[in-house]
This record gives structure tokens, sequence and C-alpha cells, in this order.
């Protein structure tokens, strides 16, 4: 494990960080980062699918589908980009916001808390490390998963490994195919995703290496088909609106190159990591079942992004252990968003962005050991970011026989943001097999600039400040019996200067003029987390994992408290646990047979934010989601001498779906009749077949 850039082991590293094994992953049937992710304490969520917008949801950024202690992602407002430097950040193979995440994994690992010390760009709820698997230089190798299950899913993925020159060059080419239709209409929901990649390692010498790789991304997702309304609390119909020819597809399309070079000088190591990615898309969102209905139509046929770090350290072994770099990140992005009344096509909206970000970031953290027991850890970091914004934002005027513009440019259109954060950390063995640590840390997230639809449907620009985080930890680290028992707990309290809540109608009384904005409100989250992983038999594990997340906003702008009914952040459950066992049995000396079995609890919460009216006329019920449990099983049956394993898998055994993205619908003086909704998965069922030569 790598997730202080020195060699370590979960049980050593001094912060909340949660591992998962690449092998374990396919045995479990966890294929996309949402289930990857899906038992880990205090993270909820995955990989943002889409683009920016109001309908689709998503956006470039694949961390704005992350939830991390409470907080979630920032995506930008509908018709405009106002926050796309997410409070998540999520890197593969080392490049911030790498795409390739979810196929030949090595190792994942998950971050809680603020890691601007660390990794490249801060960000400030935490980071998900992905490593995928790279070239061997001494073996040749194969591998390969052929998984079929329910809602037609396919998957297929291949890797070979080729030593060109022994001990010295190798190469791994890997690819992956995915597709299933929709849950709730086939063609609907469908989704496809195309990869590959190909990894060259040079290694002629012991002290210096140098990794190139290339990878490439299509994704295909569509929406609509169907809709349903919540006619009464946890009772759901088809809207027979919703025809299931109203389909809308997004795709789009990574191209990515990257390299990683490492120096050993002796006493400092040096790495060099630059990297080149380019991001392009074509929508159509269909919203139907609504009053009114949409099409959203967007396009961004430029989007690259440019990342540079250049990082020094000292050897792993060194009393004083330091690291330190220099970051550059660079973003061009042309794109245009428009949303249009369905069947008529009258304008709501149309933007059109062209937007260079540019960040540096220079960062530094060294632990020293004052004995062989207590050490004690202190950290920096300064960014600079420079956002140039030119926009035309195009609205309906008041009677609806002409448009009124706004545009965005020059000075007006520059902002710059400076930041200082920090760490610092003791930690104390109270024995080899037994860590205290206590910390405090700082992160940010820079502002933006961009226009928007204000509460008069006419645009106006809008200035994002820093979005800033202090957070205090205290945890401890055990195992006990021998190392048959492992317990991990932490405390956390964080507070929020302004979080960014993007994406709120402030017009909710006006559905066909929507007004989509960001608001900005401090945010306090408090918590506790606890992991316990014991091995009380013969192969055989049992592990129980918790987290109780305490979100709430804390002082919500006076103009702006009439859109929220409760100071509670929407769609964190306050309690999230999972309890699992697993068992290993030998059939023969050659063939094993292992079975696992989850449950996952979540508490009561409310699945969206409603206004003060709304929550009078009792919407609540209609948001809120109940007590939830899921069961997922799985089996997997392995030849050890051939390399072959057979994996089947059920995911939510019981079919329980709860709301994730619910919207109140025929607001009346007495009440409302129903509201649109999306659910989570229903039960999934697989089965793998994977091979290693």
């Amino acid at each position: 494990m790598r997730a202080e850039r020195f060699t370590s082991t979960e049980q050593k590293t001094a912060i909340a960080i949660t591992t998962r094994d690449g092998d374990d992953l396919t045995r479990q049937g966890r294929y996309s980062l949402s289930s990857i992710l899906e038992n880990v304490p205090g993270v909820t969520g995955g990989a943002a699918e889409n683009a920016n917008g109001a309908i689709t949801g998503g956006t470039d950024n694949p961390a704005a589908g992350l939830t991390i202690r409470g907080i979630q992602s920032n995506v930008g407002t509908g018709g405009s980009v106002t926050s796309t430097s997410s409070s998540a950040a999520i890197y593969v193979d080392g490049v911030y916001n790498g795409i390739g995440s979810t196929y030949d994994i090595s190792q994942v690992e998950v971050l809680r808390g603020p890691q601007g010390t660390l990794y490249g760009r801060s960000a400030t709820s935490g980071v998900v490390v992905i490593n995928t698997r790279n070239p061997d230089l001494n073996h040749y190798g194969a591998d390969g998963l052929v998984n079929v299950g329910s809602y037609d899913m396919v998957q297929a993925s291949a890797a070979v490994n080729i030593p060109i020159i022994d001990d010295k060059l190798a190469v791994r080419i890997s690819g992956n195919h995915y597709e299933r239709d929709g849950y709730d209409a086939a063609l609907g929901g469908r989704v496809q995703t195309d990869d590959a990649r190909i990894k060259l390692l040079y290694k002629p010498t012991e002290t210096f290496s140098a990794l190139l790789g290339a990878a490439l991304q299509y994704n295909k997702v569509n929406s609509g088909g169907t809709a349903y309304d919540q006619t009464s609390p946890g009772v759901f119909e088809k809207n027979d609106n919703a025809q299931a020819t109203d389909i809308g597809t997004g795709k789009n399309h990574f191209f990515q190159f990257w390299g990683e070079f490492n120096l050993d000088l002796g006493a400092v190591n040096l790495t060099y990591l630059p990297a080149y990615k380019t991001w392009n898309q074509n929508t159509l969102g269909v919203s139907r079942g609504t009053a009114p209905e949409f099409n959203q139509y967007i396009n961004t046929p430029v989007d690259n992004f440019l990342t540079q770090e250049l990082r020094l350290s000292s050897d792993n072994d060194s009393k004083l252990k330091w690291q330190g770099g220099l970051f550059y990140y660079y973003n061009n992005l042309r794109n245009t968003n428009e949303l249009a009344v369905y069947p008529t096509d009258s304008l709501v909206y149309r933007s059109e962005t062209h937007k260079r970000t540019q960040n540096i970031g220079a960062f530094g953290e060294a632990t020293y050991s004052f004995t062989d027991t207590t050490r004690v850890t202190a950290g920096l970091r300064y960014d600079y970011t420079r956002v140039r914004n030119e926009q035309v934002y195009t609205v309906p005027n008041d009677t609806g026989d002409g448009v009124l513009v706004g545009t965005l440019s020059g000075d007006e259109g520059l902002k710059t943001f400076k930041n200082v954060t920090y760490k610092a950390r003791i930690e104390h063995d109270l024995s080899p097999v037994n860590l205290l640590y206590a910390s405090i840390s700082t992160g940010f997230s820079p502002g933006d600039v961009a226009i928007t639809t204000n509460e008069e449907h006419k645009p106006e620009t809008v200035v994002l400040d820093d979005q800033t985080l202090t957070s205090y930890e205290i945890g401890s680290k055990n195992r006990f019996l021998g190392n048959r028992l492992q317990v991990n707990a932490a405390l956390y309290y964080n507070n929020y200067g302004g979080f960014q809540t993007a994406g709120i109608n402030t017009t909710p009384n006006d559905p066909a003029n929507a007004t989509f904005n960001t608001i900005v409100a401090p945010v306090k989250v408090y918590g506790a987390e606890l992991e316990i992983i014991a091995k009380p038999w013969h192969n055989g594990q049992v592990g129980v994992n918790a987290a109780y997340t305490h979100a709430r906003y804390d002082g919500i702008p006076e103009e702006y408290a009439f859109l929220f009914s409760t100071n509670k952040i929407d769609g964190v459950a306050p309690v999230q646990a999972t309890a699992w066992v697993e068992q290993r049995t030998d059939l023969t000396d050659n063939v094993t047979l292992t079975g696992r079995a989850e449950g996952i609890y979540r508490s009561a919460f409310n699945a969206a934010r409603i206004t003060v009216a709304e929550a009078a006329l009792g919407a609540e019920a209609f948001v809120r989601n109940s007590d939830t449990f899921i069961a997922n099983l799985s089996a997997t049956l392995a030849f050890k001498d051939s390399g072959l394993a057979i994996t089947g898998y059920v995911r939510n055994v019981g079919d329980v779906r709860y709301l994730t993205n619910p919207g109140i619908r025929d607001v009346g003086t007495t009440g409302f009749t129903s509201s649109s909704v999306v659910r989570s998965d229903p039960r999934t069922w697989g089965v793998s077949v994977t091979a290693r030569f």
C-alpha cells in the first residue's frame, strides 16, 4: 500500500483508510465504482458517467459522483459550469481523474479527509486511489473475464503481459467491454462502455524506471423510455406520458496518455508524472412524465486536461521521512448546454461556454520519529488557481417574443484564487500492533465564475468563493489475538467555511422556467467510523464496518432559507453498517470453494431537499427513505493449477429499491398528488468465469 506515497501497510498508516484487493472485488461481482465502494464506511456513490446538466447529471469530473463523510462532490449548475473542482478526487495510476478504473485492478485505496499535502490537486473530503496492474518484467501472462447476468448484462475483459527484454522491458495490454439494459426500461436506461489500455514498463537499472501508458474509453448512456410517479408514499406507478420511444442518448469518449518516471538518487527519490486527457461529448437528455417535460442538448467538442507532477521524497526507512512536490493543472473547455420544453422545443436557457482553468500547487509533508514509538507529521500546501470564463447565456424575455442575452468576458470573467492549507498529526505506538493518532488538517476547492439565471429569469453572473474545510480526527488501529482480530476506529469533526450546493432550482413555483443556481452555506459534519475484521476459525473471516454521519447546514443564506425545510444535508444516511462472513473450503488439493454473505444497512434519510412550503403540505413522506437492508451473496469455485475460477453472485437479494433522486410534482394548496422518482438498483445476478495464465 502506498497511500502516503511510502510503502506501508493499512495498519501502520495513521489516517482513516480502507483498502480493497482487485481479485477480491472480482470474486464478489463488483465491477462498477459504486459497487466497489458500497461497503466502505463513510462513502457512497461512484463515478459520474454523464455530463453536467439538469437532466443528465454528472460531469467530466468522475469524482462528482462521490459522497465522502456526508459531503457530496460539487457539480455545475444547470446551464452553466459554475464549479468543476469536486470535493473528492479520484486517482487512477497516479493520474488525477484518470480513466479505466473498473477493470484489471490491482488495489483500491480510499483515504477519508483532506489530502492536499499528499496528492497533486487538493481534495477536501477525500481521495480514491485506484491502481491497475502494471507490466511484469519477468513472466508471460494473460487474464480473461466473461461475465453475464440479469438485464442482458454482458462483460468481457482481457489482459496480456509480455516481457520483451527480461528484467528490463515489458508491456501489458488490457481491454474491457460492458453493457446492460436499463432497470426500468430496457432501452431507456441502457449503458455501454468500451475500454482499452496499454502500459509499457522500462527498467534499465535498479535505480531508474519509466512507465508509459495510453488508454481510451467510450461511453453510451440512455435516458428516458419510462418514468415513475410516487402516487402515495411508497406506491410507484408508471407515468403514461413517458413513452418507450422517448429515448435520449448520451455519448462521450476519453483519450489519455501518461507516464511515471522514477529515479533513485540514493537518499532522495525523484518522480515525474505527466498526463494528458481529452473528453468529448454529445448528449440528448429527455425528461418525460414531469410538468413540463424537457429535452436537454449538451455538446462538448473540446475538453482537454494537462497535468504534470514533480515530486521528491526521502528514503522509505529514513528517520525523517519527507516528500514535496509541484503540481500543474490546465483545462480547456468548450461546451454548449441547452434546455428546451418538449414538444414545442421552446427555449428555457442556452449556455455557450469557453472556460480555461489553471492551477499550480506546491505541497509537502514530513514525518519525524522522536522515538521508535512516537512520530509527528507536518504538511503545508499552497495553491494558485486562475479561471477565465467566456460565456454567452440566453433566456426568453418576459413576453416570450424575444430573448435576453448575458455575456461574460474580459476582466469580469477572470478570477484568481489563492489558498494555503496544512496538516499536523501525532501518532504513538502503544505496542507493535496498537496505534493511536490525532490530526488537524485543512482543505479547499477553488471558486468559480459563470452566468446562470436569477430568480427573475434573467442572466446573472455568479462568483463563488473558495470552499474551505478544517478537519479534526482522532483514531486507533489495533491487532489482537495474534493478528486474528483487527479493530480500527476514528472520530472526526469537519467545519466547512462555505459548501457549494449546486443544481438547486431557486424558482420552484415556476417549473416551466426553472432557475438552477449554486447556494453557498457553511456546513458542519461530525461522525465516527469503525472497521472490524476477525478470523475466528480455519479459513473463515467475519467483518463489520459502520459509520455515523451527522451532516448539517450551519447558516443557510436568508434569501434562500425558504428552499430548505431542514438543515439536514439530503442524501446522507446517519447510520451505515455492513456485516459479512466469508468461508473457504478446500474440496481437493486443487479445488477450493469460497462463499461470502454480506448485509448492508442504512438508516432512514431524506433522498432530496424540499422547500418549506412543500414540507408544510406533507412532501417529506415522498422523499423519505425508511431503514433499508440489502443482502449480497457470492460463491467462487477456483481451480488452482489451471488459474480458472467460476463465480456466481446475487446483489440486492431482497430486491430493495430506495429513492435516489425524487422530485416533487403537482403541488396544490392542500397537498400534492405525486412525485417523479429515480430508484436504486434492483436485484441483479451474474455468473463470471475468470482465467489467469
